[in-house]
């Protein structure tokens, strides 16, 4: 996983030598690891799996150049990010797979919150950053805000479909998973100006289209 923090460490410095007016590095919720929710920009990094660690490297990383070199970054931390077409290594494609089909799937209880955010919403953020040149050196949260069990997002792909046999129970949590996992936007609200637009059950139907 150091990939993540090697790949932004190379990138930063050919961009370092130009003058740019942002640098966007996309982290992770998964940085703050199991601190409660909703979490907030200001609470302490303790990721607890190799690929949240090698993300906050890179915005330690990032802090560090900023200070020293006065390298205009920010620091976008993404929770559930879904939407067309998204590799079925996720929940949300995985499931609507296994329901088209009609087919019975393994699933945990699915009580762990989560944070849904539509692919367009954090597309549209990313376009008000670049034209905001205010604000620079500083991390945000990115969500909808609202969190929901992976049950009720199983629940809701199943019911627009029709179809698909979830069998939940039947897979056990891992032992690093985090059980309730959403942030507060506050910040990201505020300081641009932005607030997510599509509903879930919207943005899961756009979703399911692009799977037919």
């Amino acid at each position: 996983m150091n990939c993540h923090f090697h790949g932004c460490k190379n990138l930063v410095s050919v961009f370092k030598k130009k003058k740019i007016k942002t640098f966007i590095q996309v982290g992770s919720s998964l940085e703050y690891g199991n601190q409660s929710s909703p979490q907030s920009e200001n609470k302490k990094c303790k990721p607890r799996g190799s690929y949240g660690l090698s993300k906050l490297k890179a915005s330690d990383f990032l802090k560090s150049v900023g200070k020293i070199y006065d390298f205009p970054y920010i620091i976008l931390r993404p929770y559930q990010i879904y939407g067309p077409k998204q590799k079925n290594n996720r929940l949300i494609p995985q499931t609507i797979e296994a329901c088209l089909k009609n087919k019975k799937f393994d699933c945990s209880l699915g009580l762990q919150k989560r944070d849904f955010l539509y692919v367009g919403d954090f597309v549209e953020l990313i376009k008000k950053i670049f034209k905001q040149i205010k604000f620079r050196k500083e991390i945000f949260n990115v969500g909808s805000g609202k969190p929901v069990s992976v049950k009720q997002i199983i629940k809701m792909i199943q019911s627009i479909i029709g179809l698909g046999k979830p069998q939940f129970g039947k897979i056990t949590m891992r032992k690093d998973e985090i059980n309730s996992l959403y942030p507060s936007i506050k910040k990201s609200k505020k300081k641009f100006n932005w607030t997510p637009k599509i509903k879930l059950k919207a943005g899961i139907k756009k979703t399911i289209q692009s799977y037919v």
